[in-house]
């Protein structure tokens, strides 16, 4: 890149168009707003919707602005349903959900729309050949993008300025700008206006970039300082001030062949690439960039621009400038509307001149420069809505605006067929029970067709729900992003009351401008993108244990609890992968979930609250789950949708006390109790010595329980606690005395003592004799 110092950085690269093109959209960032309470919290392990077939699906519900694919839907019958938006929310007639619900899921991938934006700038076109692009100047732009289009319209005035002050031949300058900014699409290109790397400073601005240099056969990493510049205009230009004020690039200045040019920059040290000449003539070549020499080298100028056309209001608006150096004193400005299609005029006007400084500073030697500006305001109709339209200006001595002398530029033809379209809200409101719709669609294609559709369509099933009209609503803000003929009054709002067809399918909001009252006939539509209504949300609030009942409470928010209706709440063993039990249970008010979840279908009515008679001793020690369950079945099956809460442990209580050791004539006697809730599955109550200090086992017994009422008042909650005493008797032998002997009580669910089991293990006693 080149500096102040007369130093370049000989990195470069060609950057070959891509086809593709840009459109302008308006984008929203629409988040989703979560509601804070205290009394709402998710501890969900699992959440699946389940089918008779054992198929689980999950909510992927998304919000996409898409564009208008005009595909034919058919009105579904409404017979005794509302369907008059002023009369409160509409409904879905039961004619139109039943054929929805019988119909088989297709396949396809639904309809959706992108927003088409109409351009907003014309560039000039010879009047004779409709590839030139006067814009652009006579150079060739076929097969570019419109955005590399536009950046050859930025760079094209300086190019050509850049001889006429500097003497740079303009090919050049535009190659070089094409090679090293990439088509102003780099880093210094788009933050700082830089398209060659001139390093240093520009009415004291700058930026500082990351740049490699070319030292001893190897690129070098560094940091430096880029001159910033207000636009691509004053770049090109001061590119030309730059090789003009520096003695090395002299040779150059007032050259006319682009060959002798490129050969010579590379030989002056402006890049040390030995390919650099190449590249540049292959990129004059390609695009023909010599056009730009000679456009210099004439002084004949007939060059213009479309500044904008575009609905504002109820009016077609088109401003822009024509320069020509024949023009003669007294001739007529006219401003022509052609059909670019058909050819046919659509409008013609004779224009005031509307003076134009920057014109006439790019164009001081044409006859007519900055009084070529111009300003046209045309009532729009539908003669231009979603036409392709073409703008000529003419000068000429007639004042009917026939040619006469003069000069014609006809602008690159610009559809008006914006169609642009947001869904605001496509949600459920829980306190109505409704599914509330509201939005903006504005397209140029609405003038003439003044009854405004929103149409619900099954995209699963491949069928319209029902269509509504509304009252298009007042949106300013819509207005003030799009120039197109009904932006202020484009948006809309609807509510439906919810139906089970709305549930677990793709759901499509249309929205269709017609010129019918039925929505038939000539209409223009908006897919927006499906949503699924599967929103499944919940919480354990409690689980409580006692001995004979276990009490569970929480909720579960479901969309498809409209059309699963039986609620019920199931026990699960998960530890031995068994049902427990289930019952159906009444819906509880929860208007804290509501709170907190308002686009969920039944939030407000989501409570569960309910007690299931429990033998906790059974399930001492298991892992016991919870299950709330919607489905379409009394029993329960059928298709579900379920949330299984994490498991709890069933709390266990085992509790011990060694009332006696004795020890006479080569005998200990051992008296106690142990009370435990998992006896209840654990007949086998054994007694056991254990010698601490060898850490071995010295015998076992199996005792018969013995009643202590005084543990049962102590322990009233222990299963086996008024039965849970024992008594034993074991014979030692000497070589035992001096060791730590400790009893173990245990219950075990094999006649061996082994298997599963539950001990206590009583605190060591040194057993100092025997007799």
């Amino acid at each position: 890149m080149a500096s102040d110092s007369n130093s370049k950085n000989n990195q470069f690269r060609v950057v070959l168009p891509v086809i593709f093109t840009f459109g302008a959209s308006l984008v929203f960032f629409q988040g989703n707003a979560q509601a804070a309470d205290g009394n709402v919290a998710a501890n969900t392990s699992v959440t699946t919707t389940q089918t008779n077939n054992g198929q689980q699906t999950s909510d992927q519900s998304t919000n996409v602005v898409l564009a208008s694919q005009a595909v034919q839907t058919h009105a579904a019958e409404q017979a005794t349903t509302n369907t008059d938006p002023n009369k409160g929310a509409v409904d879905i007639s039961s004619s139109a959900a039943q054929s929805a619900a019988n119909a088989p899921t297709v396949n396809s991938q639904p309809n959706v729309s992108t927003t088409q934006v109409s351009n907003t700038q014309a560039d000039a076109q010879n009047a004779t050949s409709s590839t030139n692009v006067s814009g652009t100047g006579n150079i060739n732009t076929s097969g570019l993008s419109a955005h590399n289009v536009q950046f050859l319209e930025s760079i094209h005035q300086g190019a050509v300025d850049g001889w006429k002050q500097y003497g740079v031949l303009p090919s050049l300058t535009g190659a070089q700008a094409i090679i090293e900014s990439g088509w102003g699409q780099s880093g210094l290109a788009t933050q700082g206006h830089n398209l060659f790397g001139i390093k240093g400073s520009y009415n004291g601005q700058s930026v500082t970039m990351p740049t490699y240099e070319y030292y001893g056969g190897r690129y070098v990493r560094i940091n430096d300082a880029f001159r910033a510049y207000p636009s691509n205009y004053e770049s090109i230009v001061d590119h030309g001030r730059f090789l003009k004020q520096n003695s090395r690039y002299s040779n150059l200045i007032g050259q006319k062949d682009y060959q002798t040019v490129t050969r010579l920059i590379r030989q002056d040290g402006y890049a040390t690439d030995p390919a650099y000449t190449n590249t540049l003539n292959s990129v004059i070549q390609r695009y023909n960039l010599t056009a730009w020499d000679q456009e210099a080298f004439n002084e004949n100028v007939n060059n213009g621009h479309i500044d904008n056309i575009s609905v504002q209001g109820n009016n077609l608006q088109v401003t822009g400038w024509h320069a020509s150096s024949n023009y003669e004193q007294g001739m007529h400005h006219f401003i022509i509307l052609l059909d670019a299609n058909t050819k046919g005029e659509l409008y013609r006007q004779e224009v005031n001149g509307v003076y134009r400084q920057d014109v006439q500073n790019v164009y001081p030697n044409a006859k007519i420069s900055g009084w070529g500006g111009f300003s046209l305001t045309v009532p729009n109709s539908a003669n231009f809505a979603g036409k392709s339209i073409q703008v000529v200006s003419r000068y000429t001595k007639n004042t009917n605006g026939e040619p006469n002398g003069g000069e014609d530029i006809w602008f690159n033809p610009v559809n008006l067929n914006t169609n642009a379209a947001y869904l605001d809200n496509f949600n459920v409101n829980a306190a109505t029970n409704t599914l509330n719709i509201s939005g903006w669609h504005a397209t140029d294609q609405s003038a003439g067709r003044n009854h405004h559709f929103i149409i619900l369509f099954d995209a699963s099933k491949n069928r319209e729900l029902g269509r509504y009209e509304v009252n298009s609503t007042i949106r300013n803000d819509v207005a003030k992003v799009y120039n197109v003929y009904n932006a202020g009054k484009s948006g809309f709002n609807l509510q439906v009351n919810l139906s089970p067809a709305l549930i677990g399918d793709n759901i499509q909001v249309i929205s269709r401008y017609s010129n019918s009252s039925n929505g038939e006939g000539s209409y223009v539509d908006y897919w927006f993108a499906p949503k699924t209504f599967t929103a499944n949300q919940s919480y354990l609030d409690k689980v409580e244990f006692s001995n004979n009942q276990v009490h569970v409470s929480g909720w579960q928010a479901a969309d498809n609890s409209v059309k699963q209706q039986n609620h019920f709440v199931i026990l699960y063993d998960a530890t031995t992968h068994r049902e427990i039990a289930r019952q159906r249970v009444n819906n509880v008010a929860r208007p804290d979930v509501q709170r907190a979840y308002s686009n969920i279908a039944n939030s407000g009515q989501s409570g569960f609250d309910i007690t299931f008679n429990f033998n906790k001793a059974a399930y001492a020690g298991h892992q016991i789950q919870v299950i709330s369950r919607y489905s379409d079945s009394t029993s329960g099956e059928g298709n579900r949708t379920d949330v299984w809460f994490n498991p709890v442990t069933v709390p266990s209580n085992n509790q011990g006390f060694l009332d006696s050791f004795v020890v006479n004539n080569g005998q200990v006697t051992v008296s106690g109790w142990q009370a435990a809730d998992q006896s209840y599955n654990q007949k086998n109550h054994f007694v056991i010595l254990y010698d601490a200090t060898t850490h071995r086992e010295i015998a076992r017994q199996q005792v018969t329980n013995i009643d202590r009422p005084d543990v049962q008042r102590a322990y009233p909650s222990i299963y086996n606690a008024g039965k849970s005493g024992f008594k034993a008797s074991f014979r030692l032998s000497n070589n035992l005395v001096g060791h730590d002997i400790r009893v173990i009580s245990r219950y075990s669910d094999a006649a061996s003592g082994e298997g599963n089991r539950t001990d206590f293990w009583f605190n060591a006693i040194k057993l100092e004799r025997l007799y």
